[in-house]
């Protein structure tokens, strides 16, 4: 960048340090030579704030603290926005508010991330670096072959552009040890991703194995329908509880077929009505078991129905607890156990569930920050601790003829006996 490159593509590894060599090796040094304004934009704000405007780098520092405090004029944390004495600012930005750009004038911007921000981003920037003869850097890891990988392609046919892919082997940044362990804990895919910089569509994707386990016939009518129930058939209830803005969502799953019904949500209603609801779900299916995500505010709504003898397990959320209801469920998708709706909420919550690797190494199973997950974690406490075989099915006329013929036996067994008591006493 000092040479004069004004674009550049920075595809290095994971835990390789990116951000805090380009803040440190291109943005402040920009910032000193050009008085402007220079925007860092990561996919969500958050994001932004917890890896560089709060983040912290592998000696224990907070990255924004390596910019010499002699240079700095004031810091806005509302904003996340940083003056230098000479009239330049840097802003970190979240691409989720992306419009919010517009009429603005920066003459340096690095997207962070790029692959999962939106790509729309750098249609609104463009013009405005073109005009003013500004640079921009977009730094990544591999995840699929999105924009990311499109705009890699662009750096490697313009020798106007700056590029360059560093995998763990050429950095050194992570011991061969702690590698051998993170290949150890990941899916081969993701681990090639994340080290070894392969463009592999879905490789971070944890929920795979979809379109085998949907089904199609005629949903609407199955839904209108209320999912074929009839006497003899069991179902059981999973009830994830909205938190803040989510939903709440019951889903039902048949036991004598594991085929999962339509999902009932809602939201924005008091905790008197969602347990009503709950209690209208239960008897509606045949007084369906209801697995509860009794977690927080999900406590008194259990102890509420387990005081009206509602069978209701309750299942607390944590860490492990959520990761063990989400690998169950992806096994279950996976051998193809259960049979899922063609809901397309449903089917794209779960295709956004993806592995991340954490700061600290530790692989993570995680929905985009934004997109809801109740969905899916209503449909796996419904699928927890499946029996191992349906229940056999017992129809109203299946149940009519057993009852007759257990009728018949007993009627049959005390003629035997009264016959047999008869003898004996005659006998002796």
């Amino acid at each position: 960048m000092q040479i004069g490159f004004k674009r550049a593509v920075i595809v290095w590894h994971r835990r390789s340090g990116k951000d805090l060599t380009i803040l440190a090796g291109v943005v402040v040094p920009k910032m000193l030579e050009r008085k402007g304004t220079y925007f860092y934009i990561f996919p969500t704000y958050s994001q932004g704030k917890k890896a560089l405007w709060d983040g912290i780098d592998r000696d224990g520092v907070k990255i924004l603290d390596r910019i010499p405090e002699v240079l700095i004029a004031k810091k806005n944390e509302t904003e996340m926005r940083l003056e230098l004495k000479n009239g330049s600012a840097l802003q970190v930005i979240g691409c989720e508010n992306i419009d919010n750009i517009v009429g603005t004038n920066p003459v340096g911007v690095v997207f962070s991330e790029y692959p999962i921000a939106k790509a729309i981003a750098w249609d609104y920037i463009r013009p405005i670096l073109a005009e003013n003869g500004g640079w921009a850097i977009f730094d990544f890891t591999p995840r699929g072959m999105n924009h990311g990988w499109k705009i890699l392609q662009q750096a490697k046919e313009n020798d106007a552009w700056f590029y360059q892919l560093l995998t763990v082997d050429d950095t050194g940044a992570i011991s061969k040890e702690a590698l051998a362990e993170e290949q150890a804990q990941m899916p081969e895919d993701l681990y090639l991703q994340e080290y070894y910089l392969k463009f592999i569509d879905g490789a971070g994707t944890f929920f795979r194995h979809l379109e085998p386990c949907i089904y199609d016939d005629k949903y609407e009518q199955e839904k209108s329908k209320r999912f074929n129930i009839e006497p003899g058939k069991v179902f059981r209830l999973g009830v994830d509880l909205a938190k803040y803005q989510d939903f709440t969502v019951i889903t039902p799953i048949d036991l004598t077929t594991f085929k999962v019904g339509p999902q009932e949500v809602f939201n924005r209603i008091d905790y008197t009505l969602q347990k009503a609801r709950i209690e209208s779900q239960h008897y509606r299916y045949n007084k369906a078991e209801i697995t509860l995500d009794s977690t927080g505010v999900g406590e008194p709504i259990y102890d509420d129905l387990n005081s009206a003898k509602i069978p209701v397990r309750p299942y607390q959320f944590t860490e492990s607890t959520r990761r063990n209801l989400l690998v169950n469920l992806q096994l279950l998708l996976e051998q193809e156990i259960i049979k899922i709706p063609n809901d397309q909420e449903l089917l794209d919550q779960l295709r956004s569930f993806q592995y991340e690797l954490g700061e600290n190494g530790k692989v993570k199973i995680v929905a985009p920050e934004g997109v809801h997950d109740d969905r899916v974690f209503s449909l796996a406490l419904a699928c927890w601790d499946l029996p191992t075989k349906p229940i056999p099915f017992k129809s109203a006329e299946d149940q009519r003829l057993l009852k007759m013929f257990d009728s018949q036996q007993k009627k049959e067994k005390a003629q035997y006996f009264t016959g047999s008591q008869y003898l004996r006493n005659r006998g002796k």
